[in-house]
């Protein structure tokens, strides 16, 4: 699991209202986070890159990472 950031709102709360149409399959999140995880840009959650919350936009299938990891 990624280590979280410390954000003055619920990620989790966020994460549900993603429309389960515009989501990632569960494999490919898992497969994106993990990418994450190994990555020198991510810091406490958010990457560094683009400054976004990683675990929401590994989730959005529309989204990519800004380097072309996944």
């Amino acid at each position: 699991m990624l280590e979280k950031a410390s954000a003055g709102f619920d990620l989790a709360e966020y994460k549900d209202r993603i429309d389960e149409d515009a989501r990632t399959a569960d494999d490919e999140y898992a497969r994106r986070l993990t990418i994450c995880g190994d990555c020198d840009r991510l810091n406490a959650g958010l990457c560094s890159a683009c400054g976004c919350y990683v675990e929401l936009r590994a989730l959005t299938a529309a989204r990519h990472c800004p380097y072309d990891r996944w």
